[in-house]
């Protein structure tokens, strides 16, 4: 899967999320690096994938958003915990697994989720900035 495929899903499922406030892709229209969503015009999240997934080969057909999930998130831990819950809820096709940083244990960064995507590549989303 593309991270900018991922990014869009992602963004629109937040975007359904009433905790997220506002929320906005940093690559619109699959545009340039780093990619990324600002949630509440204050959270950052940025997304990296890891190079150990097979080429992309198929078509990408955007499945339907995530639905809401009960989240109070207040900090960068909290933040990642309710982006997990939305990737888990959303029951994305091209999605294997999604742990939270303090789930995983293989970050030191206050926040963050990894997701294990279905050509076996992994997705880096990490808090930037939170409240």
């Amino acid at each position: 899967m593309r991270v900018h495929d991922f990014e869009g899903w992602l963004a629109e499922s937040l975007a359904a999320q009433p905790w997220a406030g506002s929320v906005s892709r940093w690559s619109a229209d699959g545009g340039p690096k780093p990619v990324g969503v600002t949630l509440n015009d204050k959270v950052r999240m940025q997304f990296v994938k890891a190079e150990s997934g097979q080429a992309w080969t198929g078509t990408w057909e955007q499945p339907p958003p995530a639905p809401p999930v009960d989240a109070s998130p207040a900090d960068p831990v909290s933040w990642a915990a309710a982006v997990a819950d939305v990737i888990r809820a959303g029951q994305h096709p091209g999605v294997k697994a999604v742990l939270t940083y303090a789930e995983w244990g293989g970050s030191t960064k206050p926040g963050g989720v990894r997701v294990e995507l279905g050509d076996n590549s992994q997705l880096y989303g990490s808090i930037l900035t939170g409240r």
